[in-house]
């Protein structure tokens, strides 16, 4: 139903702007704390250290603003991909064409036709539900990375100041990417 998926993208729009709010303000407060540190920090090395968190914050900060775009590209070449799928009317056409026919010869008086498509047109029907449970746990996991998306910017700037690397941007883009495409 159309209300429902309105409802969902209301819901997911709403609570990834609650998210990003307190992902800036977590932001702001890492400044505060990265220029104290800057300020009374005396040793070289130290006030390079902490130049280079300054850098990755403002990657942090930049993210936040730019995450929504990588969102909606996404989905947008997703969607596109869908849209000419959906412009195929030959298989929809046969796919139905396929199921009117199996439920035609199922009423068979041959039993092993009518038994044997009675069978194929169950398998088809559990096949959609198998498809229609893995849409809902698809659009439930994108939908949860997407409120997620502001709080996987903050641990950019903290996965950078250990190791250099940004492991959860990383895995949030690869898990992002492999269930909207």
């Amino acid at each position: 139903d159309a209300n429902i998926v309105t409802t969902i993208k209301k819901s997911v729009a709403f609570w990834y702007y609650v998210m990003r709010i307190i992902a800036l303000s977590i932001l702001l407060g890492v400044l505060i704390y990265v220029g104290i540190r800057m300020a009374i920090s005396t040793v070289a090395s130290e006030k390079a250290m902490y130049k280079k968190m300054l850098v990755d914050w403002a990657s942090s900060f930049a993210l936040v603003f730019l995450m929504h775009y990588i969102i909606l590209a996404t989905i947008t070449v997703s969607n596109k991909f869908v849209e000419i799928l959906a412009n195929l009317q030959d298989a929809k056409d046969g796919f139905a064409n396929i199921t009117a026919q199996l439920i035609t010869l199922s009423l068979s008086l041959n039993f092993f036709v009518g038994f044997g498509c009675i069978i194929l047109a169950g398998l088809i029907l559990i096949l959609t539900f198998i498809f229609l449970f893995s849409y809902m746990k698809r659009m439930f996991t994108v939908a949860f990375l997407i409120i997620i998306s502001p709080l996987i910017t903050i641990t950019y700037s903290i996965d950078k100041m250990n190791d250099g690397k940004s492991q959860a941007l990383n895995n949030w883009l690869k898990e992002f990417m492999l269930n909207v495409l």
